[in-house]
Order: structure tokens, then sequence, then C-alpha cells
């Protein structure tokens, strides 16, 4: 039975010089964040996130609606930025191409980060009636972006308390723990719970895969990863190593149990044409899950 199974690539290890009174390379200058805002209602998880994300990092907060009104969808918001006193402007561009419009304020801008709202289309109709303006933008975007699809109408709580973070085998890793960490410490009570999932063939039991070498050794690198950004980041997470027949059922199976609020997972940029056209594992995520909310960090390619 051993030779079904393929050996993983080591999780990435953090870098040495990091130290518990040193600002991560991750963050070195999120000075800069913009939110580009159209007014809906399912765009405040994305506020949300760049609340938490400024009030951590002492950001500044550009509000951007191309258009001539961003609606009172984010009075609350604006509310709670003036009392916890985080700097911002609410900018308001009249522009036919609201894509085109987005990019070349970022371009004149530059800012350190992007925070685009993402509306679910769950079905195919809906992905071809439905304009996706984040994905017109996000190619063109040479930094670091944060795609946020809201919890479904069926998750009763609209908080952002309980944060899942799926980590792949991939130097880009600590970024994923660092948003949870960002999003979670402003909050009183929230917990980040950190899952990676082992894949196991189909046609081996679960129950005996456990005991395989390489997943043992898999599980053992996990558990140092963990150990080790604690040790450096002075931040207590929950760690899950999971085994299943493949990463969708086995997040099915235990959300059932402990439904997070909002799931956390990076993504590439496509570098190719195959790529472009193969569906990835964020956005089957996005799609098929329960109802969490979902956070995708687009990842830059070195």
């Amino acid at each position: 039975m051993n030779s079904v199974f393929k050996s993983n690539k080591r999780m990435s290890k953090l870098s040495s010089k990091f130290h518990p009174d040193y600002q991560d390379e991750f963050f070195l200058n999120l000075d800069k964040i913009l939110v580009p805002i159209g007014g809906k209602k399912f765009e405040c998880t994305g506020l949300e996130l760049a609340f938490y994300i400024s009030h951590e990092y002492g950001s500044k907060l550009d509000l951007l609606h191309i258009g001539t009104d961003p609606g009172t969808n984010i009075d609350g918001y604006l509310k709670k930025l003036h009392k916890f006193e985080i700097e911002y402007n609410l900018v308001t561009i009249k522009k036919p191409n609201v894509p085109k419009a987005i990019i070349e304020y970022w371009q004149e801008h530059k800012h350190d980060l992007v925070i685009m709202s993402g509306k679910r289309r769950p079905t195919i109709f809906d992905k071809m009636t439905i304009p996706s303006i984040s994905s017109s933008v996000i190619p063109h975007i040479n930094t670091e972006v944060l795609q946020i699809f809201p919890p479904t109408m069926q998750k009763v709580s609209d908080k952002l308390k309980n944060i899942a973070v799926l980590l792949p085998y991939s130097k880009r890793d600590p970024f994923l723990l660092r948003w949870a960490s960002a999003i979670a410490a402003p909050q009183k009570g929230a917990r980040v719970k950190v899952y990676h999932i082992a894949q196991v063939p189909g046609t081996v039991p679960l129950s005996g895969a456990a005991q395989e070498k390489v997943i043992r050794k898999e599980k053992s690198n996990f558990k140092k990863y963990i150990e080790e950004y604690e040790q450096i980041f002075g931040q207590l997470i929950k760690p899950s190593f999971i085994l299943g027949h493949g990463v969708l059922p086995a997040l099915k199976s235990i959300f059932k149990k402990d439904e997070p609020d909002l799931v956390i997972i990076g993504k590439s940029r496509e570098s190719n044409f195959w790529q472009k056209l193969s569906k990835p594992l964020s956005s089957k995520i996005r799609d098929k899950l329960l109802h969490p909310g979902v956070c995708i960090h687009h990842m830059l390619e070195e």
C-alpha cells in the first residue's frame, strides 16, 4: 500500500531573521489600502476586513467609488472608522469603465494592498449574466489582493470571529496566517484555526492511512511549522491535520461540525493559458463549500 502514496514537499520554512520585535517582511510596507466600493450590501464583508487590517497595522484606507453616490450601506462602517480614528479617504470618481478606473487609480497611488469584494455566482447563468469587476481588475494590479466573498444567506452570523485558514505546502503560507491574525486581533474572543489536508488516494481507507510513513512525516512537518510560527510571532493558533480523499469532501465533513465565519485560502496568479482554463481550488471552495465567507489571497509570483 505504501506505493500509492506520494511524498509532499516540506512546508516553507520561516525566515530565521524573524523576531517578535521585528515587523515581518510580508507586511513591511502595509501603509495604504485600496478598497473599491460599489454601494452593494455584500461588500460590507470586505469593508469589515479592511477595518480589522487597517486597525492592526495603522494603514490608511482609500475607499474608491466609481459613480456618483456610494449609498448608505457603508454608513455604519464609516462611523466605526471615525470611532477608532482610522485615517481614510472616500473618493468618488465618475467614469464609464469601472474596472479601468480602479486600475488607473491604483497605478496612480500604488497601494500596498487592494481588497476587492466579489459576489457569489453559483450557477452558469449567474456567471454569464453577472459581470465580475474583480476578475477584470485583479490581473492588472501588481500588488497583493484580497478578494472577499460574503457568507451565504443561510449563514446565521455575519461576524468574522471564527476564522479558518487552509495551508497547502507553499512559500506563501505565512501570508495567510498573518491575514488571519490581523483580522482576529482586534476582535474580542476571535479564534484562528489552521487546517492542512493530506490527500489520500480514494482506494486507500482513511483509517489505515494515518499510520503510513509519508503521512506521519507530513503531519510532523505541519506541527513543526505551526510551532515555529507561534514562537516567532507569539500568536497561538489551533492547528488541525486532516486526512481526506479530497479537499472539498474533507472540508464539508469538518465544517458540518464546526463551521467558520470566514475561510482564508491562497491563489497564485495564472502564468499560462492552461492555468487560466482550469478551475483553481480557491474557486471550487468558494462555489462548493457550505456557507462561510471566503477570502482569497491572490499571490504575486516571485
